[in-house]
């Protein structure tokens, strides 16, 4: 009975924290592993697309690596998926670099309080609980499409190359990356920074070292007012702001809304 109600207590909590799926019949192994997701990282593992039909598929790196040469031709790899503090998400395999080879964008918008985004300014509440890149990212690019802002930058650069970004194109195959990348929000910046070491081992791993998360910084899509928006100094993790037309490194990522294993 004892053993019971403690599995009923702990069902109710990680309901009460987004775990919708878990109930009394979730083996306790899982339960065990939902805890550790809503507390730390639970797991890394790679994100790759199905050749033959486009569907997502995700591999931990010991999976990955005991697959045969003619398995794993079966799969794009397109980034990396983490699970960690009651969140889950992909990350771009790489950084958004422009057809020029230029590696930084502009955030664009100068000037413009952009309607729909909620400013983190003074105060800041609820800063560090944005996760909300996907929504961001499209009231970001409808706002500033085709708009000149003070300083002469057209659009919202750093949005759209992150939504542009394409982590595979196999046109012989028929398959392109239908994955839709957002320009990160600030909290979903701060899990990669949080979890830098352990994502840049996986991704040196899986895709080379000119991949990793770099020491510069890097744009969050969360605004702080019409002039400023947040970003992230990946060396320490430490957020700041810094003007709508400074140019910074752009990782995207892609949301997964399930919290499921």
């Amino acid at each position: 009975m004892l053993l019971r109600l403690n599995k009923q207590d702990q069902v109710s909590t990680l309901q009460s924290i987004g775990f919708t799926t878990v109930n009394e019949d979730t083996p306790a192994s899982d339960i065990a592993k939902y805890m550790k997701w809503a507390g730390t990282l639970l797991d890394l593992s790679l994100a790759t697309l199905q050749i033959e039909d486009g569907r997502q598929v995700f591999f931990t790196a010991s999976e990955w690596n005991s697959m045969s040469a003619n398995n794993r031709s079966k799969y794009i790899r397109t980034g990396i998926r983490m699970r960690a503090e009651c969140r889950q998400f992909i990350i771009a395999k790489s950084d958004c670099i422009d057809a020029g080879g230029a590696k930084t964008f502009k955030w664009g918008g100068y000037g413009t309080d952009i309607r729909g985004l909620k400013n983190y300014g003074n105060g800041n509440q609820g800063l560090y609980d944005t996760f909300d890149g996907k929504e961001n990212t499209d009231v970001i690019i409808e706002t500033l499409a085709g708009v000149r802002d003070s300083q002469g930058t057209v659009g919202a650069p750093a949005a759209e190359a992150a939504r542009a970004y394409r982590g595979c194109t196999l046109e012989s195959d028929g398959i392109e990356d239908t994955t839709v990348w957002n320009l990160p929000a600030l909290g979903e910046l701060m899990l990669i920074a949080k979890y830098k070491k352990e994502i840049n081992e996986l991704a040196t791993s899986m895709f080379g070292s000119q991949n990793i998360i770099t020491t510069d910084w890097y744009w969050s899509s969360t605004e702080y007012d019409a002039s400023n928006a947040w970003y992230v100094l990946m060396p320490s993790g430490n957020v700041y702001t810094n003007y709508k037309n400074s140019a910074g490194r752009v990782r995207p990522v892609s949301a997964i809304d399930s919290l499921s294993l």
